[in-house]
């Protein structure tokens, strides 16, 4: 390459000072462990990703059927980075899908939290450009077909997804319950719902209830009658069950991430969340016929918690031994770093550098090496140092955030929070951290005093009431029992509804109902619940809006990780909230918690009320009355699909 083909000194550092390379914070979370585009320096730490591809490599050969790994490091060495490069090469050259965990929910009901978790991660996009869930349906439809006709053609996600496109509702029924039929000749299934659910996955129209219902949601019972499912399906079993169909045709990538949350303890047990993960991946690791189980943690999670299990739960938590320990960086390993994400920054601003690592030296990233940094140390170093000289011209530099706490509050921003929508106990908890920023402020007349999940009068935590709000308003006692319920309706809702009615068993002087507006209530639970909280007791609803409860999940998701991965204090991220919260939308700024605070309307919101889906039921009658056509057999079902 002649000099010619550089771009000039000053073309660079004109693009650096207006826009810093490193100005990305140097955190990973979920989004970017599902999304499209990731930076990765594969000889970074290659030993440990090695090995977890080399155990996949073992069980598809038949050395063995399941492994499981565990891997310590200190914050910001890379254990999340390697979670998503196993994700990323499984999305690009296939060979299995992939669980990721990091979520957890209410950690008292660990395996229940773990179906929406599985059932969560396989709708996400997997190899073939379609879901996961579409990409198991796939395999066992052309299972199914070939019990019909060995020589059956074998279609590609992408066919059958067109052809359950093109099908009528009635065609779809019909090819869902043939498929099922077919399918439950050629395997032994327990629960035959769960394969009519997971073909149900097919259908762009009844998708997402699909994942709903294998996720352990409760569906309104028109939409369960509709895919003639139950209304619920939520066990340990439906679990085991998914994992042994999964396995008939593809392994299984599980990876554990978030093991070292301060916080995180069961009331009951005493157990850590670390230690309580491992308890269920030695359940899972019992219980899966193909596949591997990776765990990611510090340390002292490895040495002061995990270790200290019995022997028959630890050693199922690494079967392949001792952890792998992710390494600090070297000199050559910055240079690398460096390099990759300066050449990445370059290419977007079509800028050819006469040294790679430009404006940084060789001397300079050596040196670094010596001090056996972190990767996340090294990319905030960069960005600090990032000051090339200027030779001409003047520069503007884009204004950069310095806080610690605003650069994490942004990371988790970025968030799809869409999955977490139905995750009462999450929003739930989300809420109670936004009044806990609030203990001696008056909001909306009300003092708070104290915010609490210990709800019940003996101070247990309730499966439905999420948490108590305790104050005084002019003097006088406050005491808002709120309850998040998402449910699609049923027993879940009832159940919710009923206990937040009961302000003397959890002594109340309010109830308040969180939910979302789209999430209509059938007129029966609005006269026998939500009328006698709203007009007889003064309780309020307060609709679950995107673009409040966002925020509060964000500033929550830093307090749980302040210490491991963004390195803050709980007086910071208190005083970022006070300093920063009528920009950010929180404490006292929000408008979700500012209405629970408020007073309350006395008005049933005519909007959350549905109407009865009468021409949806008789449509349903109309698919079931011809049972004859339904009920053919499934020598018929070739035909269907060719």
């Amino acid at each position: 390459m002649t000099n010619s083909s550089f771009s000039s000194i000053e073309d660079l550092n004109a693009a650096l000072l207006s826009q810093n390379p490193f100005a990305k914070p140097p955190f990973l979370n979920a989004g970017d462990v599902w999304g499209q585009e990731f930076f990765d320096v594969d000889r970074i730490n290659a030993h440990a990703s090695d090995a977890v591809f080399q155990a996949l490599a073992q069980i598809r050969a038949g050395h063995y059927k399941t492994t499981s790994i565990a891997i310590t490091a200190q914050d910001g060495t890379g254990k999340t980075h390697i979670i998503s490069r196993i994700r990323h090469r499984l999305h690009e050259h296939g060979g299995g899908l992939f669980v990721y965990a990091n979520k957890y929910g209410n950690i008292n009901q660990i395996k229940q939290g773990f179906q929406r978790i599985l059932a969560e991660s396989l709708g996400k996009i997997g190899r073939d450009g379609v879901r996961q869930w579409q990409e198991l349906a796939t395999a066992m439809a052309n299972n199914a077909l070939k019990v019909s006709k060995p020589n059956a053609k074998v279609f590609s996600p992408q066919e059958l997804l067109g052809k359950f496109k093109a099908g009528t509702p009635k065609q779809l029924k019909k090819w869902v319950k043939d498929l099922t039929k077919a399918f439950l000749q050629a395997k032994s299934v327990n629960d035959p719902d769960i394969v009519k659910a997971i073909f149900w996955t097919l259908s762009d129209e009844q998708l997402l209830y699909a994942i709903k219902w294998l996720e352990g949601q409760e569906l309104a019972k028109y939409k369960a009658d509709e895919l003639e499912l139950p209304t619920q399906c939520q066990s340990f079993e439906a679990v085991l069950q998914i994992l042994d169909l999964i396995s008939e045709y593809k392994e299984l990538v599980i990876c554990f991430d978030e093991l070292d949350t301060p916080d995180a303890y069961d009331d009951i047990s005493g157990l850590h969340i670390s230690q309580i993960v491992a308890g269920l991946i030695k359940d899972l690791f019992q219980n899966l016929n193909r596949g591997l189980i990776l765990s990611v943690m510090m340390p002292p999670q490895w040495s002061d918690k995990i270790k200290k299990l019995p022997g028959g739960v630890f050693t199922k938590v690494s079967v392949q031994g001792n952890p792998i320990d992710l390494k600090y960086m070297d000199g050559e390993s910055i240079i690398n770093l460096v390099s990759f994400w300066l050449d990445k920054y370059y290419e977007r601003q079509n800028l050819i550098p006469h040294e790679p690592i430009y404006p940084f030296t060789q001397i300079q990233l050596s040196e670094l090496g010596k001090g056996k940094p972190t990767a996340r140390e090294v990319l905030k170093w960069c960005k600090e140092n990032c000051n090339p000289p200027i030779s001409t011209g003047e520069g503007t530099k884009n204004p950069e955030i310095s806080n610690p706490v605003e650069l994490a509050f942004v990371k988790e921003l970025e968030e799809d929070i869409e999955i977490y929508l139905e995750d009462n106990y999450l929003l739930g908890d989300a809420i109670l951290f936004g009044f806990q920023s609030l203990i001696g402020q008056t909001v909306e007349r009300v003092t708070v005093q104290e915010a609490t999940d210990k709800v019940k009068k003996r101070g247990g935590k309730d499966d439905y009431i999420n948490f108590k709000v305790i104050g005084k308003d002019n003097g006088k006692d406050v005491i808002i029992g709120v309850a998040v319920l998402q449910y699609a309706g049923g027993k879940g809702l009832g159940s919710g509804l009923k206990r937040l009615n009961d302000y003397q068993t959890f002594n109340l002087t309010r109830g308040c109902l969180v939910r979302s507006q789209s999430k209509k209530i059938t007129s029966y639970m609005e006269q026998k619940y939500l009328v006698p909280l709203i007009k007889q007791q003064g309780g309020e609803y307060v609709p679950l809006k995107e673009d409040e409860i966002k925020p509060l999940l964000a500033i929550r998701a830093v307090y749980q990780k302040r210490e491991v991965d963004y390195g803050v204090s709980e007086e910071q991220i208190f005083n970022f909230i006070a300093e920063k919260g009528a920009e950010k939308m929180l404490g006292a700024s929000n408008p979700l918690l500012r209405e629970i605070l408020s007073d309350p309307s006395y008005q049933v919101p005519t909007d959350l009320i549905e109407d009865e889906p009468v021409a949806v039921a008789e449509s349903i009658m109309d698919d079931l009355s011809d049972a004859e056509e339904l009920d053919k057999s499934c020598d018929n079902l070739l035909g269907e699909f060719n």
